[in-house]
């Protein structure tokens, strides 16, 4: 019995310790789990980048060629960290080992002939160049995302007492954080060529250290992340929308709004229905469109009623407190500009013209029915999904019912757009 009990605290005794060493190693298994994923998990995946060409801000003409020549600059040693892949700025396809070779080689530094005038490009220097109507972040990545762009850099140079200042920044297009900003000083004559190496240098170091290559997990989400904060391109878009309308006689010559028989001098109320189609392909072949423009038409029903006085035209009241119902059918062409882009939410300013037949009537008359020449302007705001958009609009339409005439009409309305 004695030997039972020896054996038993023996084999627990051994238990006991294999558990304590169990839980002596198992944080140091645990962090080699740990950091082996960390060691092997770097990133494989080359981050797309665009490289703008650079703002003029010296005032002077003649220096106007290194706006491209400091962009071109940039390109071997960013491609040298072969952690990059540069996206071509005249067509945005990418430019890399394992890329189809650009359509035109960017003119670097040494490339430009040394009896070519200050300021003009080669004959045979036909590659577009990208650059920014202003030093401006906002535009940048805007323009950045539209091209598939992880990355933008983009900079400016100034002069001041003959020293140049060469100054780059580098955007993230999806956080739009500001990742890289390099400075150099140089003087502005032959020696400013080493200058810009050196911002080339130092952009490229930079970036490397500030920018690591994504992992195919990381590249996936922030791509998924950019597609859900942008709105999907679509050459059209029909829209249906029923609103609020608001009429009232604008102006007249005697000081009352008058036509033949008369008309109601109040206000008219009731309910608009109407639908609009856009199309964006035609502005972007029209080089001073703003981007994003549209043309489109849009027809519209209007039914409206309300009391009020009927004028004779000689001022002379004929009835009071008539009851009076209108009916009003517009159609114009419109020309959509957008002038707030945030993402998925856009707003547009629109105008157009075109005709509208209207017919007001009494119980017991007619007091005019015709068609007559109208403009509208208003502003949109909507929110886009991939295929559908929802939004508020509001439109002032003015139609002349005579030299002396026009009336005012005001719509309010919800809307529901359908994107092809």
């Amino acid at each position: 019995m004695y030997s039972v009990v020896l054996c038993f605290r023996k084999k627990l005794r051994n238990l006991l310790q294999s558990f304590l060493f169990i839980l002596s190693v198992a944080p140091a298994l645990l962090s080699a789990q740990i950091s082996e994923p960390a060691k092997s998990g770097k990133g494989t995946i080359q981050r797309k980048v665009l490289i703008f060409d650079f703002e003029n801000q010296t005032g002077k003409a003649e220096l106007g060629y290194l706006a491209g020549s400091i962009a071109d600059a940039l390109v071997d040693p960013v491609k040298k960290t072969k952690k990059f892949q540069l996206l071509s700025r005249d067509n945005a396809k990418v430019e890399g080992e394992n890329a189809a070779p650009p359509a035109a080689k960017p003119a670097q530094v040494s490339d430009i002939p040394k009896n070519q005038p200050i300021g003009e490009k080669s004959q045979t220097d036909k590659t577009p160049t990208t650059t920014l109507s202003k030093f401006n972040r906002d535009e940048a990545i805007r323009v950045g995302r539209e091209v598939g762009a992880d990355v933008v850099v983009f900079g400016k140079f100034s002069e001041l007492n003959g020293v140049l200042l060469l100054s780059a920044q580098a955007y993230e297009t999806d956080t739009k954080l500001l990742k890289v900003a390099e400075e150099v000083l140089t003087k502005s004559d032959a020696s400013m060529f080493t200058g810009i190496n050196q911002l080339a240098e130092k952009i490229a170091i930079s970036m490397e250290r500030e920018l690591p290559m994504f992992d195919a997990a990381e590249a996936e989400l922030r791509r998924a992340e950019a597609m859900r904060k942008i709105a999907e391109a679509r050459q059209w878009e029909i829209q249906l929308f029923s609103g609020y309308p608001y009429l009232h006689g604008m102006y007249s010559t005697d000081g009352t709004v008058t036509y033949d028989k008369g008309f109601p001098v109040n206000k008219l109320r009731g309910y608009s229905l109407g639908f609009a189609v856009w199309e964006s392909g035609l502005a972007k072949n029209i080089f001073f469109m703003p981007k994003g423009s549209r043309f489109g038409i849009q027809g519209k029903a209007t039914i409206a009623s309300g009391f009020a006085d009927i004028v004779g035209a000689n001022s002379q009241v004929l009835s009071s407190n008539t009851k009076i119902t209108g009916q009003f059918f517009s159609g114009y062409l419109m020309l959509g500009i957008p002038y707030l882009d945030l993402g998925r939410f856009m707003m547009f300013a629109e105008v157009g013209g075109g005709a509208m037949y209207g017919k007001v009537t009494t119980p017991s008359d007619t007091i005019f029915a015709t068609t007559m020449p109208g403009a509208v302007l208003g502003t949109s705001a909507a929110y886009h999904w991939p295929y559908w958009s929802l939004g508020l609009s509001y439109k002032a339409q003015a139609w002349f019912l005579s030299s002396t005439t026009a009336f005012l009409q005001h719509d309010i309305y919800l809307y529901a757009g359908l994107r092809l």
